[in-house]
């Protein structure tokens, strides 16, 4: 039989019958913090299945020390690991049915059904197997083999609705905080430009990639996720409380964006966007000279365009949806700046970089998503909505541009894609749109070109293809400074 004995503050030992067989050194995560419910698994199946097991394990163990062979020994073996698994979780007799209570589910209620109660614990089972290499320094497979391995276990679990309800569970959970710490929020939001749906998707990709692996069969995951999610609002909370008072003669700084610990960081950060504001005016006002008319009157008429503008720009009070999803990530990459210092760009100024980067993707993408980028040279009249029930119309041919990149930040999944994409288009099409250049409103936005550009730019974006078409606009934007 398997037994497990630690030897170090990160270090675990195989035995086999008392006989040492595998080392395992562990990667420092949240995982080996509680490496304890890893080895209770593996003990339980050893001791259920016996000996085709205990010998299965070591061999794969020990064949996985083989770098060069590492990622077949791993790949080839997931059916077997699987097999294996799930032959311990059926012996236990487990009835999921006790973890669903569907009297005291009301109409809106995110109710888990036992089936799906299973497969998140039998993935959870599988995730425990394959953390004995993933988490081993001698045994971990590379990132693209790792994400294709997650894909292939998780495939009964990715192509359901599941997904979308842990996703759901975790949005409603952390939006009822935004109830009792709404100005907590808002100072969040305001200084560290970290809005409670980025938390959000923060909280859901720390539970998809450590917390369900330390699921444990015989209790309700969900209520684990639920707890995991009051625990980290919580800490963030308290976190952001005490790092955010300090003593007034610690810090000076006459800019918003420069309230950060790491004074020299923010210093370079702010110079760098000070300077990117700068290029985005001079840009603009050669933009204003090319729209004059050919013969002018007025002495001035260029003047009057400019002052004509920033009276424009000094009305926009909201930032668009655009900016937050698409200008901001993008020149993230370009510059090297954290997305959340872009989040305390002011109104205008959003709008400023946003005409820039307009012209920069003109340069380099051609006529490609033309209808998409059109709308980086308005801003919205009124506060953009927060939620939206829009669905992408086209499905067909989101599923036809998804399967010719089957790739979600290196994930095989339709389903977040869809969510997040849906949310964006929604957003965007009950905005009232006006044109910084010339303050005329936009007259109806051709939403199902929008659609067809969002999904096959994002879908590219997400997959890494774009890569090489964002270090082009990095090489303009360095010619510019």
């Amino acid at each position: 039989m398997i037994k497990m004995e630690s030897s170090g503050a990160k270090e675990w030992n195989i035995l086999l019958d008392g006989e040492k067989k595998v080392n395992l050194p562990l990667s420092t995560s949240s995982i080996t913090n509680k490496f304890y419910i890893i080895k209770n698994f593996v003990e339980g199946v050893s001791k259920t299945l016996g000996k085709p097991f205990d010998n299965w394990l070591v061999s794969f163990l020990k064949a996985s020390l083989n770098e060069t062979t590492r990622a077949k020994t791993i790949i080839d073996n997931l059916e077997v690991l699987k097999k294996f698994s799930d032959a311990y979780i059926t012996s236990k007799n487990i009835d999921f049915s006790m973890f669903v209570d569907e009297s005291k589910a009301k109409k809106n209620s995110i109710l888990f059904s036992a089936v799906e109660i299973e497969k998140i614990i039998r993935l959870s089972s599988y995730l425990k197997l394959y953390s004995l290499a993933s988490n081993t320094e001698t045994l971990k497979p590379s990132g693209v083999v790792h994400k294709e391995v997650y894909n292939k276990l998780a495939k009964e679990v990715i192509e359901t609705e599941i997904v979308r309800k842990i996703y759901d569970v975790i949005k409603t959970k952390t939006f009822r905080y935004n109830l009792t710490d709404r100005y907590m929020w808002k100072y969040i939001e305001n200084v560290q430009g970290k809005d409670i749906g980025i938390h959000v998707v923060e909280i859901f990709n720390f539970i998809i990639n450590n917390i369900l692996i330390l699921c444990e069969e015989d209790k309700n995951p969900i209520t684990y996720f639920v707890g995991t999610v009051d625990e980290s609002v919580k800490w963030f909370l308290r976190s952001v409380y005490k790092s955010s008072i300090v003593y007034e003669d610690t810090i000076s700084t006459e800019d918003i964006q420069g309230i950060n610990v790491d004074n020299l960081r923010t210093y370079s950060f702010n110079d760098s966007l000070g300077r990117l504001k700068i290029i985005a005016f001079e840009k603009i006002y050669k933009s204003l000279e090319k729209r004059l008319p050919m013969k002018l009157e007025a002495e001035h008429k260029e003047d009057e365009f400019i002052v004509q503008f920033h009276e424009r720009l000094a009305e926009v009070e909201n930032v668009s949806p655009i900016c937050e999803t698409l200008v901001y990530p993008i020149l993230s990459k370009m510059t090297d700046i954290p997305y959340a210092h872009f989040k305390t760009l002011s109104p205008e100024h959003s709008v400023v970089i946003s005409v820039y980067l307009q012209d920069l993707l003109k340069r380099v993408f051609g006529s490609e998503y033309s209808s998409l980028f059109s709308l980086l040279s308005y801003y919205p009249q009124k506060s953009p909505a927060i939620s939206t029930t829009y669905k992408i119309k086209d499905i067909e041919e989101y599923i036809n541009i998804q399967d010719v990149s089957k790739s979600f930040f290196g994930f095989n999944t339709k389903l977040l894609p869809n969510i997040f994409m849906s949310h964006y288009i929604g957003r965007i099409s009950r905005i009232e749109f006006n044109n910084i250049f010339d303050g005329r409103k936009l007259a109806g936005i051709p939403l199902s070109k929008i659609e067809t550009d969002t999904v096959l730019f994002y879908t590219n974006y997400f997959s890494g293809a774009l890569l090489p078409k964002i270090k082009e606009l990095a090489k303009l934007m360095d010619n510019d400074f």
